[in-house]
């Protein structure tokens, strides 16, 4: 018997059992009421029943207490069952009276049962929307971080750039720098459109016959700065034989950078990556191997949805907006093909598989891949005959993950005489401090592993009544993010892009206060 039919089994029980009550209490009141209220406890039944069991079971203590007061309430004629007029009016208004009563009930559980149904769905609805909000508020701050950190190096290089006695090296140095971070910034706003693209249904794709590994050798070369950056060790295995599919070349090339650009910045420093594309009779696949950060179970069920990121990278602030994954997975859908996460979890590594249908007829359609390869707004840097007579010789740290940003500022400081040393994460600031001793430290909050937060902490229990300014560069510029940086012991918070007559100023003022102490 399944719990169905037993729990059906036990509400008519009810109506039963509460029948059999009614028709004892009557009999035994039967002395001091008479004729007086005959089916009043068959009416108490009757509401018993449906608040316990429901309308079914109510229906049914109707009738039971019906049959119930022929046979033993009301009175008989020569051994029938025969009742008088009047009792069988009675009866008849005990029916009424109970129907009318069931139809209520159930009319007004009905009435509560949407009721409560509506306000589930508002509370959902509302938490939803709290989510929602919380949500937009953190895309927002991590959307202005990121646009700051490439515009801060963009800003310094072009202060850089008006000075006209810059070596012809160093010139093409910062406009290279500018380049990757301007592409930076570009890639930014490339990927917010094509998420306003997809809600709005106006990504179209323009399928052609193309060789699969010239698109990864080209994704490669795009991503190849990032992956020289942190040093990893790169492996490529692709089929001697052409692979080809029908796809849109911008958008599959898309998928494969966003995949090794996902798999560099989550992979430590001098990691592993491995580049395999494997085909079959039906469909290409693309591989992306890493032994990086890896992803938890919990996470892998939500990585490709709109600005998600695993705990881990939030907490190692690797940066991004959760966009490439999302982007990538629906290109691949709209190929007809699949994008997969494995991961075994946390510091486990990681595996991308892009799949795609391949196209039966081998046939190139000759189309080679091509790369996509005095304003006056900005302060001015003083002249070499506008060199300020003293030299501020005290040692500035800079200490930023961001290596254009880090070096640009060098650059842009050493017009100003201050004297740099440059590091790119806290426990190098650490030993440099220790080691240079320096008197002012510009820090990045930001960075992975240690945050700018915890090594400032460090720094003012290291060095204690020891004069040392710290200012933060950051791109987190909310007024609780300031008022961290006051707890830390940060005595400046400055949001990128910097104003660099405010920045140099106030290290002025701490090298004089360098001195004078």
């Amino acid at each position: 018997m399944d719990s169905v039919t037993k729990e059906r089994i036990l509400r008519y029980s009810v109506a039963v059992f509460s029948t059999i009550i009614a028709t004892i209490l009557r009999m035994e009141l039967d002395p001091w009421i008479g004729d007086r209220v005959p089916f009043g406890t068959y009416l108490l039944s009757v509401l018993l029943t449906a608040s316990i069991a429901g309308t079914g079971p109510a229906i049914a203590s109707l009738f039971l207490g019906i049959f119930a007061a022929i046979v033993y309430i009301l009175p008989q004629t020569q051994g029938t069952y025969y009742a008088a007029p009047g009792d069988m009016l009675a009866l008849g208004i005990y029916a009424i009276v109970g129907a009318a009563t069931i139809s209520l009930f159930y009319s007004t559980t009905r009435q509560n049962r949407v009721r409560c149904k509506q306000l589930e769905q508002i509370e959902i609805l509302t938490a939803e929307l709290k989510i929602a909000d919380r949500r937009k508020d953190e895309f927002l701050a991590l959307l202005a971080h990121e646009l700051r950190n490439p515009l801060a190096p963009i800003r310094n290089g072009l202060l850089l750039l008006q000075q006209e006695d810059m070596a012809i090296k160093d010139h093409k140095s910062v406009v290279k720098t500018m380049s990757r971070q301007l592409a930076q910034l570009v890639h930014i706003v490339d990927d917010l459109l094509d998420v306003s693209r997809f809600v709005h249904g106006k990504i179209r794709l323009e399928l052609k016959h193309i060789d699969l590994r010239d698109l990864v050798e080209f994704a490669l070369c795009q991503a190849k700065n990032a992956m020289e950056e942190r040093q990893h060790q790169i492996q490529v295995l692709l089929p001697a034989s052409k692979v080809i599919v029908n796809g849109d070349r911008n958008r599959i090339t898309q998928i494969i950078t966003n995949l090794l650009t996902n798999s560099a910045k989550y992979t430590p420093r001098q990691g592993r990556i491995q580049v395999i594309l494997e085909k079959n009779s039906e469909e290409a696949t693309l591989k992306v191997v890493d032994n990086g950060i890896g992803i938890s179970k919990e996470m892998q069920n939500h990585i490709f949805e709109l600005f998600t990121r695993s705990d881990v990278a939030v907490q190692r602030d690797e940066g991004g907006l959760g966009l490439g994954l999302p982007i990538a997975r629906q290109f691949a859908l709209m190929h007809g093909g699949k994008l997969n996460v494995v991961s075994k979890g946390t510091d486990q590594g990681s595996r991308f598989e892009f799949s795609i249908p391949l196209v039966k007829e081998t046939r190139l359609n000759g189309q080679k891949i091509e790369s996509d390869s005095n304003s006056g707004i900005f302060p001015k840097l003083p002249a070499p005959n506008e060199t300020p007579a003293e030299f501020y010789d005290q040692k500035v740290l800079i200490v930023d993950d961001n290596v254009d940003a880090a070096e640009t500022m060098s650059s842009l400081l050493s017009f100003y005489n201050f004297d740099t040393a440059i590091c790119h994460d806290g426990f190098e600031a650490l030993r440099m401090a220790e080691a240079q001793h320096p008197s002012i430290i510009l820090l990045d909050i930001g960075m992975p592993g240690m945050n700018g937060y915890e090594l400032a902490q460090r720094l003012r229990q290291d060095y204690g009544n020891t004069p040392l300014t710290l200012i933060a560069v950051t791109g987190w510029g909310d007024e609780s993010d300031q008022q961290k940086s006051r707890e830390a012991g940060i005595d400046h918070h400055l949001v990128k892009p910097v104003d660099p007559d405010k920045l140099t100023d106030l290290m002025r003022k701490a090298s004089t206060v360098g001195k004078n102490a």
